[in-house]
């Protein structure tokens, strides 16, 4: 089932390039949230459609549980609603093997994960020590998708969004806010920084750091790089990995994708 998943996967994915050389590059450069967690505060054209989606393997393990995840299409859609404002929506399809240490027993199951609706809303332009800044705000709806993969509850994420031209080749964004994760009624901080480094005019690389504080739990970090390349203005391919670095996680994660972004 996997296989053919990766398979039909990698179909779209290569026919979708075909497509995309033949087109001009007389719209603007492509400017995507993906593959990292951090957001830029850059909002898609008035009644432009951008397509960023993805493949993504990841493991991760705890004292009770090792877990597998296959992720095909984990997909947000966004579309220029204002000059100041563009809708998102998420979804993926998602495999899941858990293995119980303790039973020595596994289970695999497979479906469509949990769909997060939200807003980006500009706030304000870069201005010397300012930066250009942002408002992220989205709901994830525990009413659709597979049982075992969606959220006990319907839970928001908001967070400010913002970023630095430090020069024209390096460009620093920075994250912050405050969520739920679905479980408990209890909230958290959220945050993630990222450096990217524009290697050429098309090709560019990024690290990042990203995780979150919560009062009850130890502390989640995770460190990821990666490197995008503009194929066109409106195609680009990106692929990253990362690494869990605090003592609590354990998790190791490659994501490969691209994005593509259809004119009004």
């Amino acid at each position: 089932m996997n296989r053919k998943i990766l398979f039909l996967t990698l179909v779209v994915f290569i026919t979708s390039t075909v497509h995309l050389i033949a087109q001009t590059d007389t719209i603007p450069k492509l400017i995507t949230d993906r593959p990292k967690q951090t957001v830029y505060p850059t909002i898609v054209p008035t009644g432009s459609l951008q397509i960023e989606t993805g493949f993504i393997y990841e493991t991760k393990s705890d004292d009770e549980f090792n877990i597998e995840n296959i992720i095909v299409g984990p997909t947000v859609l966004r579309y220029g609603l204002f000059e100041s404002l563009e809708l998102r929506l998420a979804g993926s399809y998602q495999s899941r093997n858990v293995y119980i240490k303790e039973s020595s027993l596994d289970s695999t199951f497979a479906g469509m994960g949990s769909v997060t609706v939200g807003i980006k809303i500009f706030v304000i332009k870069e201005k010397g020590l300012r930066p250009e800044m942002a408002f992220l705000a989205d709901m994830t709806l525990r009413q659709i998708g597979e049982e075992r993969l969606k959220p006990t509850f319907s839970y928001p994420v908001a967070k400010i969004v913002a970023s630095h031209t430090l020069s024209n080749k390096f460009l620093f964004g920075y994250n912050l806010g405050f969520a739920y994760n679905g479980e408990t009624p209890d909230g958290f901080f959220i945050y993630s920084v990222a450096l990217s480094y524009n290697i050429t005019t098309k090709l560019a690389a990024f690290i990042e750091c990203y995780g979150n504080f919560d009062h009850g739990n130890l502390p989640n970090h995770i460190i990821d790089g990666g490197l995008t390349y503009l194929i066109r203005n409106n195609f680009q391919l990106d692929l990253s990995a990362g690494t869990g670095i605090s003592d609590n996680v354990n998790k190791y994660f490659i994501n490969l994708g691209f994005s593509w972004r259809i004119p009004g």
